[in-house]
C-alpha cells in the first residue's frame, strides 16, 4: 500500500507539469513545423513536365497545381476559389548562388497585385527558395548576367493601369537581384508614361476648361562588357486639349512642348548599386549614388521642382539636392 502511495505521489506531479506546459509546447511545436514547411515546398519534376505537355486537361491540372503551391507560400488562401482567375507564367533562369536553373513563377491577381515565386532546381525537385511580392501585373521576365557573380538580374516589366478613374497609365521595368535569401530591388525604369489631368487642379488660374496629357517614352538598352550599364534615351511630350469636363479624346490633344534626354545607370560591383554616376559622388562629406535627376522624374512632369539629384547615400537614406552642387565637383 505505502509503494503504491509513492508511486502516486510521484506521478501527480509529472503529469500536472506536462499539463501545464502543454499548449506551450503545442504553440512551440506549430511554429517549428511552419518554419521547417516554408522551405520544404516543391515542385516535382513530373509535375513541370506534365504542365510543359501537349495534353491539355493534364496541363491544366498542373497549372492548378502550382498555382496552388504558390498561393500555400505566400498565404494567399482566398484566391484558392478564383484559379482560374490567375494569370500563370512560368520562367527558368539563374537567378541564385544555388547550382542549376531556378524555376520562376509569375503569378498575376488583378490590375494592382501580381506575385513571383522562385524555386531551385535541387537535382530532385523544384524547392522553394524566394518571393517577390506587391508587384502589379506582370507582362514578362528576363534576365541579365550581374558582373562577377556566376547568376543574373531579374528583370519584371510590368504594367500600372489607372486610366480608368485616375487617368494614369505607365511601363515599367524593376531589377531585382538576389541577396541572402531575398531579391533586393535594384531599379526602377519607365518605358511608357502618361498621365491627364485638368490644368486647374494644378494650377488654379488655368482655363477651366483646358486639360494636359503628359507622356514620356524610353528606350532601355542593356549594354554587357568587363562591366554593366543600362543606357536610357526618351522623350518627354506634353499635349493641351479644351473641352467640358468629359475627358478630351486623344485626337482633342494638340503637341505644346517637346524635349529629348539621354543617361546612363551604372553598375557599381563593390558596393552593388546602380548610379547615374560612373563613379559615387559626395555631398557635404555623404557618399552616395545619383538614382534620379527631376528633370526626367515622372512624379515632375508639371516642373514642379527642377534642377534637383535624387541621391541614395551609402546608408541607405535617400536626399534630393541641387544639381549645381554635384556638377561643381565633377568639373573640379
Amino acid at each position: 500500500m505505502k509503494k503504491i502511495i509513492i508511486v502516486i505521489l510521484i506521478i501527480i506531479p509529472i503529469i500536472s507539469m506536462v499539463l501545464l506546459t502543454n499548449q506551450d509546447f503545442a504553440t512551440l511545436y506549430t511554429s517549428a513545423i511552419e518554419a521547417i514547411s516554408i522551405n520544404d515546398i516543391f515542385i516535382p519534376y513530373n509535375l513541370l513536365e506534365q504542365y510543359e505537355g501537349d495534353n491539355p486537361t493534364k496541363k491544366k491540372e498542373a497549372e492548378s497545381e502550382i498555382k496552388n503551391i504558390c498561393l500555400n507560400i505566400l498565404e494567399y488562401p482566398n484566391w484558392q476559389n478564383y484559379l482560374d482567375y490567375i494569370d500563370l507564367k512560368v520562367y527558368k533562369g539563374n537567378v541564385s548562388p544555388q547550382q542549376g536553373d531556378e524555376l520562376i513563377v509569375a503569378l498575376n491577381f488583378s490590375k494592382d497585385l501580381a506575385s513571383i515565386c522562385v524555386f531551385s532546381d535541387n537535382g530532385q525537385n523544384y524547392s522553394f527558395i524566394g518571393k517577390i511580392e506587391n508587384l502589379l501585373p506582370i507582362n514578362e521576365i528576363n534576365f541579365v548576367k550581374i558582373p562577377d557573380k556566376e547568376y543574373d538580374f531579374l528583370i519584371a516589366y510590368q504594367t500600372a493601369d489607372e486610366r480608368l478613374g485616375a487617368f494614369y497609365y505607365e511601363n515599367f521595368l524593376e531589377i531585382f537581384m538576389y541577396n541572402n535569401e531575398d531579391f533586393d530591388k535594384m531599379l526602377k525604369e519607365t518605358i511608357v508614361y502618361e498621365e491627364i489631368f485638368k490644368s486647374i487642379w494644378i494650377d488654379e488660374s488655368s482655363p477651366d476648361n483646358e486639360w494636359i496629357k503628359n507622356m514620356k517614352k524610353n528606350n532601355i538598352i542593356f549594354v554587357e562588357n568587363e562591366n554593366l550599364y543600362i543606357n536610357v534615351t526618351g522623350t518627354k511630350n506634353k499635349y493641351t486639349a479644351s473641352t467640358s469636363n468629359s475627358i478630351p479624346k486623344n485626337t482633342d490633344f494638340k503637341l505644346v512642348e517637346s524635349s529629348s534626354y539621354q543617361y546612363k545607370y551604372f553598375w557599381n560591383k563593390e558596393l552593388e548599386r546602380f548610379n547615374r554616376s560612373e563613379d559615387i559622388v559626395t555631398f557635404h562629406n555623404t557618399q552616395g549614388f545619383i538614382v534620379d535627376d527631376s528633370e526626367t522624374d515622372n512624379k515632375n512632369l508639371c516642373g514642379f521642382s527642377k534642377n534637383k539629384y535624387k541621391l541614395l547615400t551609402t546608408s541607405g537614406k535617400i536626399i534630393y539636392i541641387d544639381k549645381d552642387f554635384i556638377d561643381d565637383n565633377k568639373n573640379h
